[in-house]
């Protein structure tokens, strides 16, 4: 038997040797690396400022705080959005000088509407369902929710105009139908009849004007003739200062309880009040005397305002857009169309 003889193994050939780069050619690879860092640093410089102003505009200052309500924040992309609804609302797109005004009660809204919602069901013991909640947007747009159809299409042209999210225009009809449910309760509360005064008065402006009304008073003056004279009261001013019959929370604070502790007859001495100072008379008093349906909107406004303003200091707020330009010149640009 003939051996295979073994074939001898092909031969590796050597690697080739790398040839060292030359003086010259590592200069024009530093050179070329330097001036394409440079180009980079100079797109740097130039672009930063543009891709900053870019992000600021579209991403930092829509997502920024504009309003704090508690513990609900409320971004300034849908602060701009309700100042923009207020604006088309009452057509002030030119009038960019109501600007400050309009920021003012946007913010005044949106803390009522959070203060509602946080503070009426714990307080007054309010509650609204979502079933609540259709009703009262069917109800607005003027549909029924028997048609489906017609109320979905609506509702979705609704959003649309308003540039609001479904759950945003929700709670704001949930935080409408909180406050009309607690003004019922605090009308509910009014008395079927109350003491009441039938009184008259002067408004001026200084205390001085006020202490010359009161002289000219003792002098014996007649107190109707000085008020269709000098009260800057138009409600009353012509009716010589007649308020008619009044009870007690239907009045200013600063003044209601020292009208009622007045004798018939006998002036004030001058009261501070808003809008200047007062000269009050009393010329009757009925110590049970029925509420009529206007002071009953009167003083179950007053109640409410009152019980407003105890929760509001329960509820800390803060306002960041009437503080910060440019969050305030972000919102009015966008709202004002300027």
């Amino acid at each position: 038997m003939v051996k295979k003889r073994r074939q001898r193994p092909l031969p590796i050939p050597p690697r080739p040797q790398r040839r060292p780069w030359s003086r010259e050619f590592r200069l024009q690879v530093a050179v070329v690396v330097v001036f394409v860092l440079l180009l980079v640093v100079i797109a740097g410089l130039i672009g930063y400022p543009l891709v900053r102003e870019y992000y600021k505009e579209h991403v930092e200052l829509p997502n920024s705080k504009a309003l704090q309500v508690g513990e609900t924040s409320f971004d300034l992309d849908y602060f701009t959005r309700r100042l923009k609804l207020l604006v088309a609302q009452y057509g002030l797109q030119q009038q960019p000088d109501q600007a400050s005004t309009a920021v003012s009660v946007v913010v005044n809204t949106l803390e009522g509407e959070e203060l509602m919602r946080q503070r009426a069901p714990a307080e007054l013991g309010l509650s609204v369902s979502p079933e609540d909640i259709e009703l009262a947007i069917a109800d607005q747009l003027g549909l029924s929710e028997s048609d489906p159809e017609a109320f979905a299409t609506a509702f979705e042209q609704e959003l649309k105009t308003g540039d609001l999210s479904d759950k945003e225009y929700r709670q704001i009809t949930e935080a409408s139908i909180l406050i009309s449910r607690a003004q019922e309760v605090f009308s509910l509360s009014v008395p079927e009849a109350v003491e009441q005064v039938r009184m008259r008065q002067i408004q001026v402006v200084t205390e001085d004007e006020a202490s010359s009304v009161l002289e000219r008073l003792d002098a014996g003056e007649d107190f109707g003739d000085l008020a269709r004279e000098l009260s800057q009261d138009t409600a009353t001013k012509e009716e010589g200062g007649e308020r008619g019959w009044v009870a007690q929370d239907e009045l200013d604070l600063s003044y209601g309880a020292k009208v009622f502790a007045l004798d018939v007859g006998t002036p004030s001495q001058p009261i501070a009040g808003t809008g200047g100072y007062f000269i009050f008379e009393v010329e009757e008093k009925e110590a049970e005397r029925e509420v009529t349906d206007e002071q009953r909107s009167t003083i179950s406004g007053n109640y409410f305002a009152h019980w407003y303003g105890e929760q509001s200091t329960l509820v800390p707020s803060e306002d960041y857009v009437s503080s910060d330009p440019d969050k305030f010149q972000w919102a009015a640009e966008r709202a004002f169309g300027l």
